[in-house]
């Protein structure tokens, strides 16, 4: 596994004024002070330790276990509130543990714009829904003023859209009325919650969970009969972009046709005041959170009586990133979670397409969980950025470049419509006027989820034989990763007023139609990583002998750990030379890692009896060992 820095505090635009959480305004300082769970901490123990030496290791830190994602075997401890760092150098002096980390938040920030619902009852929805056909028409957008936001009207480009009309003529999204059924893909939102009542979402919520792992002194006003409510917005807007009631006269219309989304609920609201002492609203989004619900979504869901009720999901989208946010409130890119892009790699691998948007910091740096990798540094996850009605990158999107090419895709992100939750509409609760214009990679996301799921179910009508989720094959490729190139490799290249699109994306503006209609045979799978080989060499002149690592094989860089059969004697090292300083039997072994921590062991057996004799041999995993000048018959007793 590679080892990557931690995330911090991430930052994603665009939410609404929501139902205060919080007992009392937190400083903006304060939260950036410790922009993590004050209690709590994610621990990963090496591959084979043993649930005495883990607890001991908790005990240590004063801590206890909370939870364990089973699916990347990340334990979640709870801690004495304020011990975080104390907790982590404990654990980060302990040979057994492969990583520690905080329980970073990741926040949604609230936008300045216009607060709606706006009274839109009687508009042209699907003409406002300029992403999905653009013919120059006239639209909305939030324009600001000195007095904060206002609607106000513009058009685009003929053709800076994703051309969903197009592709809703060649598939549309099926209903899934059985969540249980393969070929009937299936959306995971992963956000605030959302508002499963609310006019466009009716039908369409296939569960609700709430994985946010609640702060101190958090208050939930969630009930059990709506455990993900959405007491933001943010989560029932991206939900509505996805999976909207389309074709049935009201409101608007979503990518994925009829597509059913699961609601995960990461994130839930806080009050908070800026230096300026400002009142803020933030979405907090722990980690363990986010990992848990990627976890859950890309596994299959049982009851109490072991009864399959849900099969895990072919798309999860995440509309938030990793943006630490300063004292100062400036905006500053920081690295990944280990635990959270172990479990996109682990949901990638269980065959889920998984979309993020790619942030809203305007250059090029990384965001995450956007920019996770596996551990040979192939990107795990699409990185969304916004496009504008003339297919222009939106000014606030992160993008990349060619030397480092990690967003995949731009999607329609700015003046996008969608629906707020009933709770914040007033009079207008219920009615298709519960709407706002919203610009973000929040919005440009959904968009490239809602899509992947009309690919989806392409290829299941033209494959209909295809095996569940994680066993999908055709031609050896997994289902997961067509579906990606097909999305990927059919982008608009080209922007509609002769844009270079490849200037800031990897492939270019989602074309949702081009991906339906690309028959081309799959491309071959990928080369399977080589597999983990210990092997060594040895000379031992008298008592001192020199060991030599350098025949192991394995991916990536190598992790080296020796034994030299003395009490307390090893090194990590690739060659090292020991002095054993007296004759005796020695046993020697060699245990090497490559970057997925995947172990080989090799020993062998010396047995130095005399000051000016030399020994010398090799021995490897694969079986071809060599006693070099040592007898067979003396090697195989280990009297050389």
């Amino acid at each position: 596994m590679l080892y990557r820095l931690c995330a911090a505090v991430l930052v994603l635009c665009l939410g609404l004024l929501s139902i205060p959480a919080h007992a009392g305004p937190l400083s903006l300082q304060a939260l950036t002070a410790a922009p993590y769970m004050p209690d709590r901490v994610l621990v990963k123990f090496r591959p084979g330790v043993a649930a005495m030496a883990r607890g001991q290791a908790h005990h240590a830190a004063n801590g206890y276990l909370l939870s364990t994602l089973e699916a990347i075997d990340v334990q979640v401890i709870q801690i004495p509130d304020g011990t975080v760092r104390a907790a982590l150098q404990v654990y980060a002096s302990n040979p057994n543990v492969l990583y520690a980390e905080p329980d970073y938040y990741r926040v949604l920030r609230v936008p300045v714009e216009e607060p709606g619902p706006t009274l839109a009852g009687g508009a042209n929805y699907f003409s406002e829904q300029w992403y999905l056909h653009n013919t120059g028409q006239d639209h909305t957008y939030v324009r600001t003023t000195l007095f904060g936001g206002e609607l106000a009207t513009t058009r685009g480009t003929d053709g800076a859209d994703i051309n969903a009309p197009e592709a809703w003529d060649i598939t549309i999204g099926r209903a899934t009325l059985d969540p249980n059924a393969r070929d009937t893909p299936k959306v995971a939102v992963l956000d605030s919650g959302a508002d499963c009542n609310a006019l466009e979402l009716q039908g369409k919520c296939l569960e609700q969970m709430n994985l946010v792992g609640l702060s101190v002194g958090y208050f939930d006003i969630c009930s059990s009969d709506d455990p993900a409510c959405d007491n933001l917005g943010h989560g029932t807007f991206v939900s509505s972009e996805v999976a909207a009631n389309t074709d049935n006269g009201e409101g608007i219309a979503g990518a994925g046709w009829d597509v059913g989304v699961g609601i995960f609920k990461v994130c839930y609201n806080e009050l908070v005041v800026d230096n300026f002492g400002n009142l803020l609203t933030v979405g907090l989004c722990p980690v363990s959170g986010s990992a848990a619900a990627i976890a859950a979504a890309s596994s299959d869901r049982f009851d109490s009586n072991g009864q399959q009720v849900r099969s895990r999901y072919h798309v999860i989208t995440m509309s938030y990133g990793s943006d630490w946010v300063d004292e100062a409130g400036n905006i500053l890119p920081t690295g990944p979670s280990n635990a959270e892009c172990d479990a996109i790699e682990a949901a990638w691998n269980q065959g889920v397409v998984i979309v993020a948007a790619a942030g809203n910091n305007g250059d090029s740096g990384r965001v995450y969980p956007a920019a996770c990798t596996d551990a040979a540094g192939a990107s795990t996850v699409m990185a969304v950025a916004a496009s504008d009605h003339n297919d222009d990158r939106a000014g606030f999107s992160t993008y990349s470049v060619p030397v480092d090419p990690w967003v995949s895709l731009a999607a329609p992100g700015e003046a996008i419509i969608g629906v707020l939750p009933d709770a914040a509409c007033g009079l207008v609760a219920g009615t298709d006027s519960c709407v706002d214009w919203w610009s973000g990679t929040s919005m440009a996301a959904p968009l490239v989820a809602g899509s992947a799921a009309l690919v989806w179910t392409d290829l299941y009508a033209d494959h209909p034989a295809l095996a569940t989720l994680e066993d999908c094959r055709l031609d050896s490729v997994p289902c997961n990763r067509i579906v990606r190139d097909r999305l990927q490799n059919n982008a608009a290249t080209v922007g509609a007023r002769g844009q270079d699109m490849l200037g800031w994306t990897r492939y270019g503006r989602l074309d949702v139609v081009a991906a339906l209609n690309d028959q081309a045979p799959p491309p071959p799978p990928p080369p399977e990583p080589a597999p983990v080989i210990a092997a060594f060499s040895y000379t031992c002149t008298g008592y001192v002998c020199a060991f030599n690592a350098a025949d192991s094989t394995g991916s990536g860089n190598l992790r080296y750990s020796w034994d030299f059969g003395v009490a307390g004697a090893g090194s990590t090292a690739q060659q090292v030379i020991f002095d054993y300083n007296s004759s005796g039997r020695y046993t020697v072994t060699l245990t090497v890692f490559d970057e997925t921590d995947t172990g080989s062991t090799i020993s062998a057996t010396l047995n130095l009896k005399r000051s000016n004799r030399t020994v010398s041999g090799s021995v490897s995993a694969a079986g071809s060992d060599s006693g070099g000048n040592c007898p067979p018959k003396k090697q195989d007793r280990g009297q050389c």
